[in-house]
């Protein structure tokens, strides 16, 4: 084995190609010891263990989401906002659909960067809202609304659906749902 220069970006990176090849669950420390051609032990001094490195990715793809998302919305505002939100956000998780999941866990942990980071996102949704006659309660339904319905999209997607029917896209379902949801916004 050759002697690296180990750095948790690399070993951050080599978990993302790991998981364009398998289940992040299954990924350990021998993996990636394995494909950075390093031992395993060598991990460690950078990462006291898998968890930590499942929290360092999920962190670094929170910010990357809200970094995005937040040059993505500037100067937006209602119904365009809330589109280009939902495209943004479908792009990033087929850009990232091997790691997706890591996302999807962030309420099942006590991280508090990771807790931080969702509270970022939650923040950039609510925002959305701003343009809308809503009360802070309606804010948090609609928010709670729109993250089920896009994650519910991708999921299935993500799983191979969608596809039977080849006269109708899967990308113009996508579209027609979130302009029928900007729809009751404004029907109010």
């Amino acid at each position: 084995m050759k002697k690296r220069n180990l750095s948790q970006e690399k070993i951050l990176a080599c978990f993302r190609e790991l998981a364009e090849e398998m289940d992040v669950q299954q990924i350990t420390f021998q993996h990636l010891a394995k494909r950075l051609d390093v031992k395993s032990p060598s991990l460690y001094n950078h990462f006291k263990n898998m968890r930590e490195v499942k929290t360092a990715l999920t962190a670094k793809l929170l910010q990357e989401l809200n970094d995005e998302l937040r040059r993505s919305l500037v100067g937006r505002s209602g119904a365009d906002a809330l589109r280009v939100y939902a495209q943004v956000y479908q792009s990033f998780a087929f850009a990232n659909q091997a790691v997706y999941e890591l996302l999807i866990s962030v309420p099942h942990t006590n991280e508090v960067i990771l807790l931080e980071g969702i509270r970022e996102t939650n923040q950039i949704i609510l925002q959305l809202f701003e343009s809308f006659d809503l009360t802070n309660e309606e804010k948090t339904h609609r928010s709670r609304e729109l993250r089920s319905m896009i994650h519910g999209y991708l999921s299935l997607r993500f799983l191979g659906y969608f596809t039977k029917e080849p006269k109708v896209s899967p990308e113009d379902s996508y579209s027609w749902m979130i302009n029928d949801f900007i729809a009751t916004l404004q029907s109010k």
